[in-house]
């Protein structure tokens, strides 16, 4: 996003993030060369917190070094005060800056966003709860991956660990209950993926990737607890030779989705950071 309406601007840097830390003395430099006020976000300091400080410092535009879980954080002030916002994408994924199409080898180069007057663009931002979300909302298995302690150092087999109780153990499958526009509830969800604006399915060279960052709708994609019974016989019929297979994916897409496990608190991944 670019056209910083004035000239006051803040750079906000989350060192934690992807490359940040490496790139920390170099957008330092980038900054006071373009008079930007930068503040670099100590371990554990909210990147909404300094985002507030610096709204209310009267800046004209907030720009962001960090991932996306801090990038949401910060859009969210941006849409709260009407303030510009400027992506430096140095995360780890950059989903968000991806879907914008930033050059990601340059990630220097956003900062001339704040020079060059460029056309601004206009986004959405979702919300779950009230807090804003740029990507995704993940809820059900996934999300019990993301709140395992040892996810980062080794997704792979937080993953498989996970993936092999649910089949093991009925009673570990997750219980959301979703109703589809004008259909019957479905029951015993098992994974949800709530997405700001939709995502690529048909095209393997875009899979994951968002045409459209502005149309007002949220992708809705769910797994119920069949689909691990439907996994369970693909594989039995694998080996005599009997496949039949229904998609174990189902898409649709909303304004609005509601949902949820009654009278219970639900894990969740917001832009990849866990909540409940």
């Amino acid at each position: 996003m670019a056209d910083a309406k004035g000239t006051s601007a803040h750079l906000i840097i989350n060192p934690a993030a992807g490359s940040a830390a490496t790139l920390t003395e170099s957008l330092t430099r980038a900054a006071r060369e373009r008079r930007i006020v930068m503040r670099v976000l100590e371990p554990g300091e909210d990147a909404r917190h300094a985002a507030l400080e610096a709204a209310e410092d009267g800046v004209k535009s907030l720009t962001v070094a960090a991932g996306d879980g801090s990038l949401a954080a910060v859009a969210g002030v941006a849409v709260e005060h009407d303030l510009s916002l400027v992506v430096v994408p140095v995360g780890t994924l950059n989903h968000f800056a991806r879907d914008l199409g930033l050059d990601l080898a340059r990630p220097l180069a956003a900062l001339d966003a704040l020079a060059s007057r460029h056309h601004e663009r206009r986004v959405d931002v979702g919300r779950i709860n009230g807090r804003p979300f740029i990507n995704n909302v993940s809820l059900g298995l996934y999300a019990e991956m993301l709140a395992d302690p040892g996810y980062r150092q080794d997704k792979l087999g937080v993953a498989q660990a996970k993936l092999q109780a649910a089949f093991s153990d009925p009673k570990l499958r997750g219980a959301l209950r979703i109703t589809p526009p004008d259909e019957a509830p479905l029951e015993s969800i098992v994974a949800v993926v709530v997405s700001n604006n939709p995502y690529e399915f048909a095209r393997w060279d875009r899979l994951g990737q968002r045409y459209s960052l502005d149309a007002g709708t949220l992708q809705v994609s769910v797994i119920d607890a069949g689909t691990l019974d439907e996994l369970e016989r693909l594989l039995a019929g694998t080996l005599v030779g009997a496949i039949e297979f229904r998609p174990p994916l189902r898409h649709w897409t909303s304004e609005r989705l509601e949902t949820g496990i009654l009278g219970e608190v639900v894990r969740a991944g917001v832009d990849g950071e866990p909540i409940t």
